[in-house]
């Protein structure tokens, strides 16, 4: 089980408790006085980004940069207007294929800076505890079936749910000797004429 805490810890607390020992904690009122719980419906997203053309992950089944067969395959990078992919997330629109607003670059504050002053480009006890400010800021909106696949991240991770939930499977570093580990062919999913996906080798690319 995963402790939660009823409040933020102290910069100590969080690196004596938690970073330090590599535990996952669910920290509860930490971001309750952030504008975002409130104004980040479907309407506000619309009226304050709207027509602004956006990077969304696509692919036919809801996994990105995940392994299929023998290959490394990551999504199809789509540049859209963010209404028209907020009326493919509410099903105003149908497509057979999962959408995910994803980029990993600290998108939230590259792509979407209008969105920033709703939340906070980094939280002071996390900055304290690690001593830096964070090296990327994301921000991910997505429908049930995106799923993202298992990975070892090299940052320590602070993710703060606005609405809707995420399911996290973690695993202990302990596990790692058990987890199956091997080298594939990147690609990359591509919308061919007939709209269905192909799988393209990104030729240049080591493998990973």
């Amino acid at each position: 089980s995963v402790p939660y805490l009823d409040r933020p810890p102290t910069p100590l607390e969080f690196y004596r408790e938690w970073v330090s020992p590599n535990k996952p904690c669910i920290i509860q009122n930490a971001i309750s006085h952030w504008p975002a719980l409130k104004n980040w419906t479907s309407a506000y997203l619309r009226e304050v980004v709207g027509p602004k053309v956006v990077s969304v992950a696509v692919t036919p089944n809801g996994y990105a940069d995940a392994v299929f067969k023998d290959r490394f395959v990551m999504p199809e990078e789509r540049q859209m207007p963010f209404m028209d992919f907020l009326d493919i997330v509410e099903r105003k629109v149908t497509s057979p294929n999962v959408f995910y607003v994803q980029k990993q670059c600290s998108n939230l504050t590259k792509e979407f800076p209008e969105l920033v002053g709703d939340v906070q480009p980094d939280i002071p006890w996390m900055s304290e505890a690690l001593g830096k400010k964070p090296d990327a800021v994301n921000f991910w909106l997505g429908e049930s079936a995106a799923v993202t696949s298992l990975h070892k991240d090299h940052y320590e991770n602070l993710y703060c749910v606005i609405s809707g939930e995420k399911r996290f499977l973690l695993h202990p570093p302990s596990d790692r000797p058990f987890i199956p580990y091997e080298l594939y062919q990147p690609a990359t999913y591509q919308v061919s004429e007939d709209g269905s996906f192909e799988i393209v080798d990104e030729m240049s690319a080591d493998k990973v």
